[in-house]
């Protein structure tokens, strides 16, 4: 499976000039005009200079300037330390996407109403600038008031990433005043989940006594009898029929038991833009991955080239593990065991959750040895995420077969993923 997307263009000249810091060691001395109250500033200090030198109509200006800083920052200060603020979710977890209510607690300790509060930081990605979480025109004097604010996160994670504040430029917005939430509670954000029609081909299709196959297991319905084999429990071994033939039988169930499958998701981001791209069906084994993650930038595209790729590992995982497929999981370098039921759903979701926003950028993550049918989910070149699906029992000479198929971001993405398993993407296209 591969997830293509298309290659960013290289900026202009024009526009690299337009971004480009050429004068990096000056920014300390000039950022703060980065908030409208430097230009207030300048603008006061421009006004003293043409009162005392030039015209009196200057110490009017400055004066009328210095009133609005002082109104400016003082109501913002007396705004955010008169009020104590919380925010928590209704729910603990979501999916991307879905609408989650954030319910905002706010106390007015004064007798006066509170204008233009604000919560920024809750719900930021890292290295994002974006809006505010939350956002109120008017606090009631004297009161406690619950507002209840539906929000819908577009990216995985566990919010917050960093403690949010409460904010105020109320009333000309020239400076924010800023202050830590007095609580605040966690929110998960799982990734999107598609789903997958069928179930894995790999594992348990065939009747095996050994190696990857199915046979019978621990549990399930008596079935009969049978000599012992190396390696089965003790607690299995039917000692009447044994004392009868003078040989250790074992008691059989009908439950199947198969060898686990190694499921790998590589979290690194991909920025190759140089090899060839794999067509639908190869059986072409994949190489891996040229990236450094080191190095790699890590752009809105590189972000969600990754997110794509966390969406189909957690479907696939969960269509893996509700048709109760044994696995191995590897997340990065992170080993997975999970449950089995909705405890197991959880920490699966949990776990892709974790991956960072920008990759695993700052440690060296290589896929696991394994002998096993396994798939392998990972970035190849322009930022494709590939699947690996590997059947070792497969194929012409006992080599193994590795499968290959492509899903290309875009309207029709949710259907691709779908039919993920090719049996049943053959078998739709036959009736």
């Amino acid at each position: 499976m591969t997830i293509a997307h298309e290659v960013p263009r290289s900026p202009s000249l024009l526009s690299r000039v337009m971004t480009t810091d050429f004068c990096p060691w000056a920014n300390r001395f000039v950022y703060w005009l980065k908030e409208p109250i430097g230009w207030f500033v300048l603008a006061t200090a421009v006004s003293v200079m043409i009162g005392l030198y030039l015209n009196p109509i200057g110490w009017t200006l400055a004066a009328s300037l210095l009133a609005i800083m002082i109104v400016g920052m003082a109501w913002p200060l007396v705004a955010i330390h008169v009020t104590t603020c919380s925010l928590r979710p209704e729910i603990a977890a979501v999916h991307e996407g879905e609408s989650c209510r954030m319910i905002f607690t706010v106390r007015n300790r004064i007798p006066l109403p509170v204008w233009g509060l604000a919560v920024e930081g809750y719900l930021d990605c890292e290295g994002d600038d974006s809006a505010p979480t939350v956002g109120l025109a008017c606090v009631a004097p004297l009161s406690v008031s619950d507002y209840g604010i539906v929000v819908r996160p577009q990216l995985r994670g566990h919010y917050p990433a960093q403690m949010p504040t409460v904010s105020c430029a109320f009333p000309f917005g020239i400076w924010t005043a800023r202050r830590k939430l007095a609580a605040t509670k966690p929110l998960t954000v799982w990734p999107k989940v598609y789903s997958i029609s069928g179930t894995c081909p790999l594992v348990g299709r065939a009747n095996a006594d050994q190696g990857d196959g199915q046979r019978g297991g621990r549990s399930g319905d008596f079935v009969g009898v049978r000599a012992y084999r190396r390696g089965d429990a003790a607690k299995h071994v039917n000692w009447i029929a044994s004392a009868r033939t003078d040989s250790l039988i074992v008691t059989e169930r009908g439950g199947p038991q198969c060898v686990e499958l190694d499921v790998w998701v590589d979290t690194r981001i991909a920025n190759s833009v140089s090899g060839k791209a794999l067509a639908a069906g190869s059986t072409r084994p994949l190489s891996p991955p040229d990236v450094n993650p080191r190095l790699a930038p890590c752009g809105s595209q590189q972000r969600e080239q990754l997110a794509d790729r966390i969406r189909v590992a957690a479907s696939v995982l969960l269509n893996l593990h509700q048709s109760a497929t044994p696995m191995r999981i590897t997340i990065g370098d992170q080993p997975l065991r999970c449950a089995s039921g909705a405890k197991g759903r959880t920490q699966i979701l949990n776990a892709l959750a974790s991956v960072p926003a920008n990759g695993c950028q700052g440690r060296e993550t290589t896929r696991p040895m394994t002998k096993n049918a396994s798939i392998e989910i990972t970035s190849q070149v322009s930022g494709e995420c590939v699947a690996n699906i590997t059947d070792p029992v497969g194929g012409r000479r006992a080599g193994g077969c590795t499968r290959t198929s492509v899903i290309r971001s875009g309207r029709d993405f949710a259907e691709l993923v779908r039919g993920f398993w090719m049996e049943v993407r053959d078998v739709d296209a036959a009736a």
